[in-house]
């Protein structure tokens, strides 16, 4: 049932028909009525003198001659004859009473009207009359009869009004109703509801509307359509982004590994040099190639938050740590000012936090070229169990444009084309941020002076853990997680991949930390091996012909062969979220990301190193 509407056309015409109903009751009451009270009174009062006037020069003659009687009786009959005369006064010019004989009490009241008229004769004062009138009967019955008369006027003109609005209710009201009533079906996909007809105003009105929402539904189903497309664009998009990212990171799995190990082996200066140059590049396509996956995950809304319990200190920390060589390398002052107790725990994704801020300060130490960079963090209590955190990133870098600051969270956007020029980047970094902090339900904002440096600022609201737990691990490597080169003495390890490059390349990693190293090229070499031998560390690819590494994991799961309980960690140029979890539920320990850096993998170790000695 729709809510009563004070706008409404039935509305607006009701209170029409009854405030004129009750303007005109007041009018009457309190204008008509005494208005023609007052003119007959007016009227009356004339009247009276008119016959008092009369009356006085028809007894004249009987004053002349000194007729008392006659006098007596003519007053008499007069006075019978006027119903509303109450009192008839005739006085001689002595003052003796004439008529009556004796003098009644004066009468009062409210609609009474006296009138007084001297008889004279040449002159000569011979009485005086006066007549007292008593209206109240007569106003009584005219207010009366006026009431009557204009209730009957008012009964004709409600009743006319009240056609009138039943007849605008049916020939316009209901028809419009029914048009808005239709526009609402329509706003919800309804395009079938019946429109009023005719070849009135209202009828033309609804078949303009029919041919509107006739093209609105043809736009409709052509929008859908266009959607749909959209839709399966977009999948083939991320489908393409994601076999891409494989692809590329496939032979930087080959390059990056490579040139690691050959920086490790005796060099000449400009060898050194050259092999530096292959592990700059292609450190940096594999991070634009993060970038633009981390894009197509938010765009496509699959970008998906982990909750675990985190130290925000050691966060801090391990982002202090990842990017204290390449500040000190420029010779940049490092200051760190963390005010978060190191027993505070949070739930969230501290992945994704620990990506926003190693991006901020990675950002701060390529745009500052001397100076100092600054990561400040504090705490404070926001009640129900949550806390909110406060994250500044600041550096005396180069600075940002006042006319720049509202577009440089923009996908693809620098402050200008020379800064790409001299710094590199995509222009993703910034945008990547704001979209994972306003997944997390947190914001950024920044502040800064061109030459003076920036400061970027960031605050989230987590919920605190009420129980004391150890700081989730950081996927990345930091001093204190560097496995020594002995870590795989008198232990194997089986490396599971269907590139000969990658075989190599993880063979001789893995060989440098002490390991036996067996290889195999699929899944199913991989299952005849494992079935075999008990080794202490498999590396299984997840894309393979023939078996997969994940139907190779389950293989290897199943039963009590001597591998069933073993360490699997996958490996995979695919590093979707989708893809990682696929990994974990197909029985896999761990995982990591090609292409395959070395300390990365002396994190790994190191972190098994410790689960091992515990």
């Amino acid at each position: 049932m729709k809510a009563f509407n004070l706008q409404s056309i039935r509305f607006r015409i009701s209170a029409v028909i009854l405030a004129g109903v009750v303007c005109s009751s007041l009018l009457l009451q309190y204008l008509w009525v005494p208005r023609v009270t007052n003119l007959f009174v007016e009227a009356s009062e004339r009247e009276l003198t008119r016959d008092i006037e009369i009356l006085s020069d028809g007894i004249l003659p009987f004053l002349l001659s000194n007729q008392i009687g006659a006098v007596y009786e003519t007053l008499e009959t007069v006075e019978n004859r006027y119903d509303n005369w109450v009192q008839l006064n005739l006085i001689s010019a002595t003052e003796e009473q004439l008529y009556p004989r004796r003098l009644e009490e004066v009468p009062s009241g409210p609609n009474l009207i006296t009138e007084n008229i001297s008889i004279e004769f040449q002159g000569q004062n011979y009485g005086k009359l006066t007549v007292i009138a008593d209206l109240g009967p007569v106003i009584d019955k005219l207010q009366g009869e006026i009431v009557r008369m204009a209730l009957i006027g008012f009964g004709i003109v409600t009743m006319t009004l009240i056609a009138i609005s039943v007849l605008v209710d049916r020939l316009v009201t209901r028809r419009l109703i029914l048009v808005a009533d239709a526009a609402d079906e329509m706003a919800d996909g309804n395009f079938d509801v019946s429109l009023p007809e005719g070849r009135d105003e209202i009828g033309q009105l609804a078949d303009h509307f029919h041919a509107m929402r006739r093209r609105i539904q043809d736009q409709t189903e052509t929008l859908n359509v266009a959607w749909k497309r959209a839709e399966t664009a977009l999948d083939a998009r991320s489908r393409f982004l994601a076999t891409m990212s494989h692809e590329i990171r496939t032979p930087l799995n080959g390059i990056i590994p490579t040139a690691e190990l050959l920086a490790e082996t005796e060099l000449s200066e400009e060898q050194r040099q050259k092999v530096d140059i292959i592990l700059t590049s292609g450190k940096a396509m594999t991070s634009i190639v993060d970038d633009i996956l981390d894009v197509a995950m938010l765009e496509n809304g699959k970008l998906v938050l982990q909750r675990q319990e985190f130290s925000p200190e050691a966060i801090c920390a391990e982002v202090f740590d990842i990017l204290r060589y390449s500040a000190e390398v420029k010779g940049l002052e490092l200051v760190k000012s963390c005010e978060i107790s190191p027993d505070l725990m949070c739930w969230g994704d501290a992945n994704r936090l620990r990506q926003v801020l190693i991006n901020l300060f990675g950002n701060a130490v390529k745009f500052t070229k001397q100076g100092s960079i600054a990561l400040k963090a504090s705490v404070e209590d926001a009640g129900q169990g949550r806390v909110k955190l406060f994250f500044d990133v600041s550096d005396t870098g180069i600075g940002i444009q006042k006319d720049a600051l509202d577009r440089i969270f923009n996908r693809f956007e620098q402050v200008n084309g020379d800064i790409t020029r001299q710094f590199g980047g995509s222009g993703l970094g910034l945008s990547i941020v704001k979209s994972l902090m306003d997944a997390m339900g947190g914001s950024v904002s920044v502040e800064s002076e061109v030459g003076a440096g920036s400061t970027f600022k960031l605050e989230l609201e987590l919920e605190k853990s009420t129980k004391a737990t150890k700081a989730v691990r950081s996927r990345y490597p930091t001093p204190k997680a560097v496995a020594d080169d002995t870590v795989g003495a008198d232990r194997s390890a089986l490396i599971v991949d269907d590139n000969e490059v990658n075989l190599t390349v993880a063979s001789k990693m893995l060989a440098r930390f002490g390991f036996d190293v067996d290889l195999a090229n699929s899944g199913l070499t991989a299952l005849s091996k494992a079935g075999k031998k008990k080794y202490d560390l498999i590396f299984m690819d997840m894309h393979m012909p023939e078996m997969d590494g994940l139907v190779a994991t389950l293989r290897i799961r199943e039963g009590n062969g001597p591998n069933a309980k073993a360490k699997i960690v996958g490996l995979s140029a695919s590093v979707q979220t989708e893809d990682v979890e696929k990994c974990h539920a197909a029985g896999m320990n761990d995982f990591l990301p090609k292409p395959l850096r070395a300390e990365r993998l002396q994190a790994f170790l190191a972190e098994w190193e410790e689960e091992n000695a515990a």
